[in-house]
């Protein structure tokens, strides 16, 4: 009412300063003209504006009309102009209204807009169950000011914000099922208030609940997909590990048969000397299947997340030595040099593991190189780690597989020593040990030009 009546006085005395200069009253009441739409714009009132129409009128009448001074006027001419000036002003006011409560409406469907796009943005790259109903949980919350919870239908769990206390009583409930693609995935219920419930709030909350539901079938397809991925790779792994096996243990079992086969069948006919190498061809083969088949336990343990670690402090002058004299009896002609430390360390470690670490990665060494070739243990310790290194002057290590060494089944088609080709489980089941005690291992090439393997591990014991 103050801007009203200041605008009407501001349009009077300019008027009234026309006049004194002589200016036509056509002239004159278009200022008057223009101030109701000032009213109108600054007052966002439509009634402010008929207010404004007529008091201007009068005005005008009252100062510019014959007889001045009074609201009596005879010339038809002014009665037209003013009759005009009322027209023109209610026309112009209730356009301008219009204008305004349009604007606002864009105004409020742009903010509507931008908000559900921001909506549909924050559930794009977002996953797992709980973060994505927290998510939705918490917009509502941010956006309304409600408190919700989501109760699903094939779990039975409930999730809501343990922040705030989900109150229902004395205030209205709304409940929306939560839709996925083909079926419901849930009830969202929201506890809200009439007085403060509008629209866009209504329009806000069926936005996401609808994102939730479409995040959450899309969560569900991929777990889906996840799961028969892993299913497929499962059932491959099982099938090449029993092709793996059959093959394997052929070799060695078929050498045993045809060895002890010929001792029993010639006991008496065959000297000593040739019964003894045949003896300790059946033992090679025999301590050739055990680490075979301790790999093989190890590998389904690592698998079925069982592999127990029994960590206690052990020598690492004894480890090695253990293994290397694992390592010996079926070295052949190959020699093994050991560089130890010079002081004696002990580590927090399951020592039957590391001890078959160092088999595996000594047998990796002596399948991959000739007879009369040398293989080398070196371990020193380095940034409060023990590190052991094994390295040959063989080949070294084929590219095509330089990147998934340590993954199961991977083994090169090439010259095989010995006519054994073992079947891909050493590296892997050695990564899985070693990281199992927070080291690590990697591959790579030696000095001596063939294939160097290196682990590391903590002196202090790992996790």
């Amino acid at each position: 009412m103050i801007k009203l009546v200041l605008i009407i006085a501001i349009s009077t005395i300019i008027s009234l300063s026309l006049g004194s200069f002589g200016i036509g009253k056509e002239s004159i009441i278009m200022v008057f003209l223009v101030g109701v739409l000032i009213v109108t714009v600054t007052t966002k009132g439509y009634f402010y504006g008929i207010f404004a129409a007529i008091g201007s009128v009068l005005i005008f009448n009252y100062y510019f009309t014959v007889p001045t001074h009074t609201l009596i006027t005879y010339d038809s001419n002014d009665v037209i102009l003013m009759v005009s000036f009322l027209g023109v002003s209610l026309i112009t006011g209730t356009m301008t209204k219009r204008f305004q409560t349009q604007l606002q409406i864009a105004q409020q469907n742009e903010h509507t807009a931008r908000l559900l796009y921001r909506i549909t943005e924050s559930f794009l790259n977002i996953t797992g169950q709980k973060n994505i109903i927290m998510k939705g949980i918490d917009y509502i919350y941010e956006n309304t000011g409600y408190n919700s919870r989501v109760l699903l239908s094939e779990s039975g769990k409930t999730y809501a914000d343990c922040s705030r206390e989900f109150i229902s009583d004395n205030v209205e409930m709304m409940k929306i099922p939560i839709r996925g693609l083909t079926k419901q995935l849930g009830v969202m219920q929201i506890a809200y208030s009439k007085e403060t419930f509008t629209f866009e709030h209504e329009l806000l909350i069926k936005t996401v609940v609808t994102q939730m539901g479409l995040t959450l079938d899309r969560e569900f397809i991929y777990n889906e997909r996840e799961n028969i991925r892993i299913a497929m790779e499962r059932e491959k792994m099982q099938s090449n590990l029993l092709r793996a096996i059959s093959h394997d243990l052929r070799t060695p079992l078929t050498g045993i048969v045809g060895a002890s086969g010929v001792i029993l069948e010639n006991l008496n006919q065959l000297e000593k000397s040739n019964i003894e190498n045949l003896v300790s061809d059946i033992n090679e083969e025999a301590i050739w299947l055990n680490s075979l088949v301790e790999n093989i336990l190890n590998m389904t343990r690592i698998n079925e997340g069982k592999l127990v670690i029994e960590k206690n402090y052990e020598v690492v002058d004894d480890v090695v030595s253990e293994a290397i004299s694992h390592a010996n009896s079926f070295a052949k002609t190959r020699s093994i040099f050991v560089s130890m430390l010079d002081e004696i360390v002990t580590i927090l470690i399951d020592g039957k593991l590391i001890v078959q670490v160092l088999i595996n990665l000594l047998d990796n060494a002596i399948k991959h190189t000739e007879d009369h070739r040398s293989i080398f243990v070196n371990v020193y310790t380095e940034d409060n780690m023990a590190v052991f290194e094994v390295a040959d002057n063989g080949e070294g290590i084929d590219e095509s597989i330089q990147n998934s060494l340590f993954d199961s089944f991977v083994t090169i088609s090439s010259k095989i020593i010995d006519n054994k080709r073992g079947m891909g489980l050493g590296l892997s089941i050695c990564k899985a040990i070693v990281e199992a005690h927070g080291g690590t291992i990697s591959g790579g090439k030696s000095t001596e030009g063939g294939a160097l393997f290196t682990f590391r591990l903590p002196l202090t014991g790992g996790k």
